[in-house]
């Protein structure tokens, strides 16, 4: 990046930080508007009149450099400046859902991976000798160096060369600025800059087709006409209507409708300078158990378009929310806080509820809440088209998710044959003589492993070779490859029609680009109108496939309302922001269930060497990533450990480490549990029965190895699952399932619901578990809250059959401080039926009475004198409307 040598430049270019520009780059930190971070605050008078506007820049290479904590610049500016504030933005859209977080801005994940000029297997947190990570260095520049002068690179260039004011948008609903109110000289609003601007994206957009054409061995330059025209067969991204019969040749479809949307949403992004999410539910298969977190299709995709993005002016935050052993009910119950903003969103969870009710549920709360509309891929439309007035906007693969539709992967004949083919290719698709090599038990399937040696944390905790859940029914990382290319050639198809759409509004209305090309916000509005007028028509209500399987336990509401939710369980959209945890009142005393186990180490993972593409294949992420940008001027140097004198240096590699995450080892890890003294409150519980006063009792119980210790919002930027009984820390998945536990000795679990507008609160329980003393924060016991005055104040066990509860359990329900119902053991398990797989709901509030629109306080108490500790359940989710 250059900035002309005025003072105002100058005072610019001192204040970058480390923690603030995340995907976008631009030299100024302080934009609240667009989400863009924040330590320092430049303006400067615009000269059309007394605005004040923030300056800075797009569109130039961000990531990596002084950001890339992997490598010693960015460590030592990260020791500096890890104290930096990060404002976070929040939309003025009504209903809009917090979605993004310091750790999405920050994305220390993303400028490791996506540094152009340093190669992410040179870090210095390698355990390998300095020679080494040095040679890796080198092999990286000559290849870089090799990809820019054979594929070209992004060159984009404003030909003022000075820093222009920042148009904001941070008081305006969906960000549909009017072009009036863009700062005169904002790059909007200059037409040379667009122009260029189009121009390079062009051409980034055709380098990635065709990159992805040539992993798959059908490069142009080895093209005839003849094959010419098979490739766009079998590449073809279809245009196809929800009534038509679906193709059987190609990648994917998607409505007209829902294409004009995905490139209206492109072109928002783009000229707004917005986030974009794309967000994914299902099961295990789509969850990628068995891969690398990131080696999951919707991470790949994350892996080769947030470079795009980022070259375009946007920020991408894709999201694989699957998990392993359920479906989407869990999430679709609370989907709009704890799935966040869509713009896609995606469903891939045949194997575990291919039913109607339940994908039509998971669709219309996708449609129903935030403030953005998502286009749908995947399952069936059920009766949305009806339900939005034909403006359903929905897609979905041809031959569905999986190996039947690769009709452009070319076939393994052979064990020698194989090696000659592109690596994305090899046993993917096999020759009937040889079919044993490719499918669900083929060859070379699988390419993960739970550790790669690190110089700044020793496992010694005993690592796995390989994760768990390599099954015959996961697909290995190629296959996910495979599926990630078929969306970003949907997204690479919608980017080239964008380009032509600015081009020729701008031919046809003039300059800058007519609002009504690229405002979203009334697109939104009419289709939840019109799905919400459908929806709660008389002659609909409780007709659909939805609230006929829902009424059966009295909760057809959630089938046409939008629902919120918290819980213990990831992945959650903003992570801990979203639990439960942190929405218990505390005891008068101060206390309240909390969480065992915190990481073992911080910042960045680091990707095993046996995952290095060879160098003769196509590296596709490379050819996204180059740019015509020349590296800045930092000091990437650093000492190593065997050199005594210098270990307290600056550059030594024992202090980068301290700067770049946590400097410790396994072994000296202790369980971090957090104790309450309660030796001073000795007097007995005199409290009246129906008091509403929150518990010493309740714990928090979770699944030892796969317990939830970090950021787990189920994008490329977590950092999820490292606590200190972890057997795998490369897996990176972000499924993971805890739960609030209590018994009859635990009291009340007082939890603040915000916002309720309907009156409905839901709770889903484990009600098989825990048992005993198996619930720890009670062991011991033998008296509700061990006897004392608080004054005012994982995984089920599917293996053996649960313990039963005692014949006289009651369980009280309180709303702000009054009981407002108390069931029985026979009322309780009527809701206890499995309306969907592994997963009961429980109706705790119905009462529009407290619908006020305003927080309320849910109180939830066990009680038995048979067997106290026998009546006792597992919380994981709350959810209301």
């Amino acid at each position: 990046m250059t900035t002309s040598s005025t003072p105002s430049n100058n005072r610019l270019r001192n204040i970058i930080a480390v923690t603030c520009v995340a995907s976008l780059s631009f030299a100024v930190i302080h934009n609240v508007s667009n989400g863009y971070a924040v330590t320092s605050v430049n303006t400067k008078t615009a000269d059309a009149g007394s605005e004040a506007y923030t300056y800075g820049k797009f569109h130039q290479s961000g990531l990596g450099g002084v950001y890339n904590i992997a490598h010693p610049a960015g460590a030592k500016a990260r020791r500096k400046l890890s104290q930096t504030p990060v404002i976070v933005p929040r939309s003025p859209t009504p209903g809009a859902i917090q979605s993004i977080s310091r750790d999405n801005i920050e994305n220390l994940w993303g400028h490791y991976v996506h540094d152009e000029h340093r190669s992410p297997f040179a870090s210095f947190l390698y355990a390998r000798p300095k020679e080494e990570l040095e040679a890796e260095q080198q092999e990286y520049v000559e290849k870089m160096n090799k990809i820019r002068e054979e594929w070209g690179a992004w060159d984009f260039k404003d030909a003022t060369n000075e820093i222009r004011p920042l148009a904001d948008f941070s008081t305006t609903p969906h960000k549909d600025l009017q072009n009036s109110d863009l700062p005169e000289n904002s790059w909007q609003k200059d037409p040379k800059y667009v122009s260029d601007l189009i121009a390079e994206g062009k051409k980034l957009v055709a380098r990635v087709k065709e990159g992805i054409y040539a992993e798959y061995g059908w490069a142009t330059k080895d093209m005839d006409e003849a094959k010419m025209e098979e490739r766009a067969k079998l590449f073809e991204v279809h245009i196809s209507e929800i009534t038509d019969p679906r193709p059987n040749v190609g990648v994917l479809w998607i409505n007209q409708k829902g294409f004009d949307m995905l490139v209206r949403k492109l072109l928002h992004a783009m000229i707004a300078n917005d986030e974009f999410y794309l967000v994914l539910g299902g099961h295990s298969a789509a969850a990628g158990h068995g891969n690398h977190f990131h080696q999951q299709y919707t991470m790949q995709f994350a892996n080769i378009m947030e470079t795009v993005f980022h070259k375009l002016g946007m920020r991408l935050i894709a999201k694989n929310m699957a998990m392993g052993g359920l479906g989407t009910t869990h999430f679709s119950f609370g989907q709009s806080t704890l799935y966040g903003e869509k713009d896609v969103l995606m469903w891939d969870s045949g194997m575990t509820e291919n039913s109607l009710p339940d994908e039509e549920f998971y669709h219309k709360q996708g449609l129903l809440g935030g403030e953005r509309v998502p286009i749908i891929f995947g399952s069936k439309p059920s009766d949305l088209e009806t339900a939005t007035d034909g403006n359903f906007w929905y897609g979905g693969e041809v031959g569905g998710v999986g190996l039947n539709s690769m009709g452009f992967v070319p076939l393994t004949t052979g064990i020698d044959q194989v090696e000659t083919l592109p690596y994305a290719a090899r046993y993917m698709k096999c020759d009937a003589t040889v079919g044993a090599m490719c499918g669900s038990r083929g060859m070379d399937k699988f390419h993960a492993s739970c550790w790669e040696p690190r110089s700044d944390v020793n496992a010694t905790v005993k690592q796995r070779p390989q994760p768990s859940g390599q099954a015959s029914w996961h697909g290995g990382d190629r296959w996910h490859q495979i599926v990630s290319r078929k969306h970003i050639l949907l997204f690479l198809k919608a980017f080239e029609k964008a380009f032509e759409v600015w081009e020729k509004g701008i031919e046809d209305d003039g300059f800058p680009l007519k609002e009504t090309y690229w405002h979203v916000g009334g697109h939104y509005t009419n289709v939840r109108d019109k799905l919400t007028s459908y929806l709660n028509r008389e002659d609909i209500i409780n007709t659909t496939a939805c609230e006929k399987r829902f009424g059966t336990i009295g909760l057809e509401k959630v089938c046409r309302v939008k629902m919120s939710g918290m819980t213990e369980w990831g992945p959650v959209n903003n992570g801990q922001e979203n639990d439960i945890l942190s929405r218990v009142k505390p005891a008068s005393n101060g206390y309240k269930p909390h969480r065992l186990y915190k990481p073992v180490y911080e910042g960045v993972d680091i990707i095993p060497t046996k995952l290095k593409l060879p160098r003769d294949q196509i590296d596709l992420h490379a050819i996204a990533l180059v740019t015509t940008y020349s590296p800045a001027e930092l000091d990437q140097s650093w000492v190593d450990d065997d050199d005594e004198d210098a270990e307290e240096a600056e550059n030594s590699r024992r202090m980068l480490r301290k700067a770049a995450g946590v400097d410790r080892n396994l072994s000296e890890e202790k369980d971090i549990v957090e104790t309450v003294n309660l030796e001073n409150e000795r007097e007995r519980f005199t409290g009246a029965d129906d008091e509403v006063v929150p518990g010493i009792g309740w714990g928090h119980e979770d699944a030892g190895g796969a317990s939830q210790t970090g950021y787990c919002d189920g994008s490329a930027t977590s950092t999820c699952i490292r606590g200190n009984k972890t057997d795998c820390f490369l897996y990176g998945h972000n499924d993971n399932r805890q739960c609030l536990s209590g018994n009859a000795l635990s009291g009340w679990i007082v939890i603040t619901v915000p916002e309720l507008t309907e009156g409905l609160i839901v709770a889903k329980l484990e009600w098989w578990h825990p048992r005993g003393e198996t619930l720890t924060q009670t062991r011991g016991w033998t008296e509700v809250n061990d006897g004392k005055i608080l004054g005012d104040g994982g995984s089920r066990q599917l293996k053996a059959a649960p313990v039963p509860w005692p014949d006289d359990i009651k369980l009280d329900i309180a709303v702000n401080g009054k009981i407002h119902k108390t069931l029985n053991k026979e009322e309780f398990f009527k809701m206890a039926s499995e309306i969907a797989y592994n997963e009961a709901y429980y109706k705790l509030v119905d009462d529009a009475s407290v619908a006020t629109g305003e927080p309320v306080e849910l109180g939830i108490r066990i009680r038995s004198t048979e067997d106290p500790k026998k009546a006792s359940f597992g919380i994981t989710h709350i959810y209301w409307a």
